[in-house]
């Protein structure tokens, strides 16, 4: 007879099952997802959202306004699409050959995009402000691009057991980059000038660390395998074919859906919101009082982690609550999450004021000495500024995930599942670029309060699509697994 405790002893099978779930990280063609994760999250924050350039142009005197309109330059993350159909179609001469069709582009895009980082850091915004939004520009076209071949290469190169797998590797590694790309960045710009460089040489050098770093990128596309001899047979196929299989079929299938407009208008709404007030996230904190490597050093593990355990929540949500009623979640959390920033914008200005320390101009900082001798005004400076970007971040993530497995529910046919998912991915980017350039506006014109309250109000119009989704939405629910 068995006893309750054998009964629950893993069998050698369950043993087996679940060393093989883990292995499956280490197989060569997944784990090198995470060096080119790596590379495709590390440019973002060079030239984007709650970015290591917001910081270099509010240090180098650039006007909020104009910060604002910086954002734009993320514009080619939005309009990716336009020209995917070349990257996916058109063959580059001897290189493909030697290393297969998306190798070779990633390889030329790589180097090109860590020349142009390094070039970037050249200029000074100051002096120089056109020069840095067009290098700005051409690093944020050929990181979109590199994102467009990674997604490629990681759909075509893994199998469905591994793909999973694959994501989670790409993902975290994404993240990575993130933190290191600004954090790091910021903090070595910082130790930089503690040697003795000027302003201008210390963040020269910064972009050049992380121009430097893209070579992680490189390496994992080294290290990939592909085999053109597969591929082969798709470049054979007329021009106006491969066109038409790539483009055009994808945009038939999908209008065929039920309420299509309404699907694609709520993709685009969704996030509208919570796009405004990301906008201006770093330069907030530095026009608040905060010193720039105060604000990186504390900021960054509530950002990390939150993110990280709000990624895992939605996840968990999804499944546990199907995705429409995890959309629900999502969207509002990421709406009071926006009223959250009041919070700091009310009682941040009074505490540096009383006990922030003057820098070279006399503007008055909340250093690392200003927050270790602040007493309880430090405590309270720390706490806003902390718990703030820690239940940001956690909204942030947790409506991530959701919207990632929304938008992946969407492309229902394997046939298109890649160029579907980068058609909504891009039209998703729309409400993040096109209000980086009137957020700095509003925020000069009508102040933080009333910023982080129209950006709460924004939230609305997409809530209000997901109602009308949810009234069309069969029951009971198929519920979203994420492990599938």
């Amino acid at each position: 007879m068995t006893t309750s405790a054998d009964s629950t002893k893993p069998s050698n099978s369950e043993q087996s099952a679940a060393k093989g779930t883990w292995s499956v990280y280490l197989r060569p063609r997944v784990a090198v997802m995470i060096l080119l994760g790596f590379s495709s999250g590390l440019p973002l924050y060079l030239v984007g959202t709650g970015s290591l350039m917001q910081a270099w142009l509010t240090e180098s005197g650039v006007s909020l306004q104009n910060i604002g309109l910086f954002g734009l330059v993320g514009l080619s993350y939005g309009w990716k699409f336009l020209w995917s159909p070349a990257i996916d179609g058109i063959a580059i001469p001897g290189l493909s050959r030697l290393m297969g069709h998306r190798r070779s582009w990633l390889l030329l895009i790589q180097i090109a995009l860590m020349i142009s980082i390094v070039a970037l850091g050249r200029f000074d915004p100051a002096t120089e402000p056109v020069a840095v939004a067009a290098m700005a520009v051409i690093v944020a076209f050929l990181a979109a691009s590199q994102d467009i071949a990674v997604d490629a290469f990681r759909i075509e190169s893994l199998d469905d057991s591994e793909l999973a797998a694959g994501t989670a590797n790409y993902s975290a590694a994404y993240r990575v980059a993130l933190l290191l790309s600004f954090t790091g960045g910021v903090a070595f710009v910082t130790w930089c000038q503690a040697g003795g460089m000027t302003q201008r040489e210390a963040w020269s050098a910064g972009y050049a660390l992380m121009g430097a770093l893209i070579g992680v990128g490189i390496l994992g596309t080294l290290l990939a395998r592909e085999d053109w001899a597969q591929q082969r047979v798709r470049f054979e196929k007329a021009t106006a074919k491969r066109f038409g299989t790539a483009v055009l079929e994808p945009f038939r299938e999908f209008i065929r859906k039920d309420l299509w407009w309404v699907i694609l208008l709520f993709v685009i709404l969704f996030k509208l919101g919570d796009a405004f007030t990301s906008e201006l996230r770093t330069a907030f904190f530095l026009t608040m009082g905060f010193e720039r490597a105060a604000y990186a050093s504390i900021q960054w593990p509530f950002a990390f982690f939150s993110a990280l355990v709000g990624g895992f929540a939605g996840g968990f949500i999804a499944y546990r609550f199907g995705l429409m009623r995890a959309l629900w979640i999502a969207g509002i959390s990421q709406m009071l999450t926006n009223l959250v920033f009041i919070w700091p914008a009310l009682i941040l200005p009074e505490i540096t004021a009383e006990i922030g320390v003057a820098n070279d101009a006399g503007v008055k900082q909340l250093t690392f000495g200003a927050l270790q001798n602040g007493g309880d005004l430090a405590f309270w400076a720390t706490t806003s500024m902390a718990g703030t970007i820690a239940l940001e971040q956690f909204a942030t993530g947790l409506g991530g995930v959701i919207f990632i497995a929304y938008l992946s529910h969407l492309c229902g046919n394997r046939a298109y599942t890649a160029t579907q998912y980068a058609l909504l991915s891009s039209f998703a980017a729309q409400a993040r670029v096109s209000l980086a350039a009137p957020s700095g506006f509003v925020a000069a014109e009508l102040g933080w309060v009333t910023y982080y309250i129209i950006g709460t109000v924004l939230a609305l119009p997409g809530l209000g699509l997901l109602w009308w989704l949810w009234r069309r939405e069969p029951k009971p629910e198929q519920k979203f697994n994420p492990a599938a």
